[in-house]
């Protein structure tokens, strides 16, 4: 079990304990958390998973990727902001691939609207 760097797209083993509308497979996903905050072996990380649904991308709180040679998608799909998760570093596996320094804001930026201003 090891730490992603922030932006690294990893996949995630959501198979078991999924219900309707929420994960429910091996599914990429974008690593949202500044490693550093946290200490080596904190069990979690905090990710956004990516979908090809575009019916699932409310447009509000979710970021559109493009596929790139970098970020290894291969069709367009949505960062889903407003489904931020922490989940184990024994369900996620990583990737060679990571999104874009601006697209990882956008998406930090997308979490923070889907929560709400603070106070």
């Amino acid at each position: 079990m090891s730490r992603h760097a922030a932006g690294s797209v990893v996949v995630v083993d959501w198979r078991t304990g999924g219900l309707p509308q929420e994960p429910n497979r091996l599914r990429p996903a974008v690593v949202v958390e500044d490693h550093e905050i946290f200490p080596d072996d904190y069990p979690n990380m905090l990710v956004v998973p990516l979908t090809r649904d575009e019916g699932l991308a409310h447009r509000s709180f979710s970021e559109r990727i493009d596929p790139t040679p970098g970020n290894g998608v291969e069709t367009t799909c949505w960062a889903l902001a407003h489904h931020v998760s922490s989940v184990s570093l024994r369900r996620v596996s990583g990737t060679p691939s990571r999104v874009t320094a601006a697209q990882l804001a956008a998406i930090r930026g997308r979490i923070a609207l889907a929560i709400g201003p603070a106070g």
